[in-house]
């Protein structure tokens, strides 16, 4: 459940029309993202990963919600959340889904650039 309140903070931040927009609701559901990550920090100050001392599909669940980054939520990560996210990111297959994203955009003439970073605040 963590990109759930990511979704709301974009559209209620950038994608709803100015006179739609909520900053309130967006402010909330990022607070409430954030505390459901600062209750990893204790197991991520101890561990490279959430589960079974190896990079697993928690892994997987937990990265894939690296929507924050384009939300400037990622600046507020406690410090063992930032360093897992930044762990997650290089990676070496990681950065090869990147790859294959960014080819299969380009291969079907969709822009490359992400979603959030098409609207502004």
């Amino acid at each position: 459940m963590l990109t759930f309140p990511q979704t709301l903070v974009l559209r209620y931040s950038r994608f709803e029309p100015e006179e739609r927009r909520q900053p309130v609701v967006a402010k909330d559901y990022a607070k409430w993202f954030l505390a459901r990550l600062r209750t990893l920090e204790e197991r991520l100050a101890e561990e490279d990963y959430l589960c079974a001392g190896r990079f697993t599909a928690a892994d997987v669940s937990v990265g894939y919600a690296r929507l924050a980054s384009y939300l400037d939520l990622s600046s507020r990560f406690t410090p063992a959340v930032a360093a897992y996210w930044e762990r997650l990111q290089g990676r070496p297959a990681f950065k090869r889904a990147l790859d294959a994203q960014k080819y299969a955009a380009l291969a079907q003439r969709v822009s490359i650039v992400p979603a959030p970073l098409t609207v502004s605040e």
